[in-house]
């Protein structure tokens, strides 16, 4: 039986377009678009920031030097953040059934501007008792170290979670944990099984 529900948080709960921030970096760098996207995309600094190992603004003076990007801090946390749309993926009253019957916990891949972005500009944050998030628990979807902190402040077994992300090698790695998981596709896939599994998702 299934006793608490994980959730990712980018393209399950808020939708993202990279596109809308690259192209506020791309017209305020000296590289071409191609070599600042190398830069941008460098998994190494990505991962560190997203870890939190290094901050925002260790992250933009980064950019600055390596991508040649000519923005001031305010203004790139602006366009770091300007990738978010404004609706969410999942409609509030799902959450609100949800949160009712079963506690809810967050676990993403975020960096601390996106999480304190998403904290201010949505109300998503509120229905969910506990936020795995990585840059604050210093390990990355798929790594096993923040499903491990998830079913530790769940207080449950992993056979008594479900959890749904938009990555099939997060999906296959809480899997292997033993939790229970489904690859997000859509609203209608998630609610078929989310009944599939017993959960009581009510009215919405």
């Amino acid at each position: 039986m299934i006793e608490a529900l994980l959730f990712d948080l980018g393209k399950v709960l808020v939708d993202f377009d990279f596109e809308l921030g690259l192209r506020q970096f791309a017209a305020k760098t000296t590289l071409s678009r191609e070599e600042f996207e190398r830069v941008i995309w460098d998994k190494q600094w990505i991962r560190r920031y997203e870890r939190g190992e290094i901050s925002t603004a260790e992250y933009h003076q980064h950019l600055c030097e390596s991508g040649k990007l000519c923005m001031g801090i305010e203004e790139f946390e602006e366009a770091w953040s300007s990738v978010f749309l404004p609706d969410l993926i999942l409609p509030e009253l799902l959450l609100m059934n949800l949160k009712e019957r079963y506690p809810l916990i967050l676990v993403s891949n975020t960096n601390e501007l996106h999480a304190a972005f998403i904290a201010k500009r949505y109300s998503v944050f509120d229905y969910f008792g506990h936020r795995i998030l990585s840059h604050e628990v210093g390990s990355l979807k798929p790594d096993s170290r923040i499903y491990e902190e998830a079913i530790r402040v769940s207080g449950k077994a992993p056979e008594a979670l479900f959890f749904t992300d938009d990555r099939e090698e997060n999906i296959e790695a809480a899997l292997q944990l033993g939790i229970r998981a489904h690859l997000f596709r859509s609203l209608s896939g998630l609610v078929l099984a989310l009944r599939e599994q017993g959960i009581e998702v009510g009215e919405f």
